[in-house]
């Protein structure tokens, strides 16, 4: 069989070629999993730091309206009567 030798390094050169293209498709997972996750971060340190925000906000109208004696505001919606 002389093109024994040949087959084997042929099937071997696919087998080679799979594995590479496995791996490529690994790493990308990976950079894709690693950038995701620092997205994940990101938008909750925004949320916290939104939330901090709003609730200054809100305390300094709050204080504010008060300062001001405005009326609080009715309830919205359906009242029984």
């Amino acid at each position: 069989m002389a093109t024994s030798d040949i087959r084997f390094k042929r099937i071997e050169k696919e087998y080679q070629s799979v594995r590479d293209g496995q791996d490529d498709i690994l790493d990308r997972i990976d950079t894709y999993e690693e950038a995701l996750l620092g997205l994940n971060e990101t938008v909750v340190a925004n949320h916290e730091w939104s939330r901090r925000q709003f609730a200054e906000l809100n305390e300094k109208l709050d204080r504010l309206m008060a300062h001001l004696d405005v009326p609080p505001k009715p309830p919205a919606g359906f009242v029984k009567e």
